[in-house]
């Protein structure tokens, strides 16, 4: 838009503004000639409606502006945070029951006796410390069919470790419990084999 463009739209506006001046006068006249008695006019009493310049206030879209670009910034930061958060938890750990699961040490060999079993061979799977997780593992495997148990670790073996193992087994033939070793993939990856002294 030119220069002049923008002067006649001042003049119009201006003049609008002075007709509503004049009305809203006019109305503030007659109630309160209305109220009170007759008075003459003087001229020096009139306001020169030529000299009203409209008011210069800040146009609401740029509060508003900011206002929406804050609330979005600490929203995004919150969703950031939040997103964050949620990465870096393990809801797996956090919502699964206390199941500890033991490693023995593995610098020492252990040496489990024979005399405490019926057979030559064992598939030890997992080591725990708590006797009542290692029971539901059982019940877990011989409920898919296998012959499953647990014992303490230092009961069986030369190990002083106060820990429950669960096994499948005894067998006789190193073969046949190879053969059970790899019949699933839970077993396999868990699973060991170990020969009975």
């Amino acid at each position: 838009m030119s220069e002049k463009t923008n002067e006649e739209k001042l003049k119009i506006l201006q003049e609008r503004l002075a007709t509503i001046q004049h009305k809203k006068e006019k109305e503030q006249q007659s109630i309160t000639e209305k109220n009170k008695p007759v008075a003459p006019v003087f001229k020096e009493d009139l306001v020169e409606k030529s000299n009203i310049k409209p008011s210069k206030k800040e146009p609401k879209e740029k509060t508003n502006s900011l206002k929406y670009f804050i609330i979005f910034f600490i929203i995004a930061l919150l969703g950031y945070g939040g997103f964050s958060a949620y990465n870096s938890i393990n809801f797996d750990k956090l919502f699964s029951s206390e199941t500890k699961e033991v490693t023995t040490d593995k610098t020492k060999k252990i040496t489990y006796h024979k005399s405490e079993f019926i057979g030559n061979y064992l598939i030890i799977l997992n080591s725990f410390e708590d006797v009542t997780i290692a029971n539901a593992e059982v019940q877990h495997y011989i409920s898919e069919g296998y012959k499953c148990d647990v014992f303490q670790l230092s009961g069986v073996s030369d190990s002083e470790e106060e820990i429950f193992q669960t096994y499948i087994g005894p067998f006789n033939k190193l073969e046949e419990a190879n053969q059970y070793l790899n019949s699933t993939i839970s077993i396999k990856e868990s699973g060991k084999v170990i020969e009975l002294q």
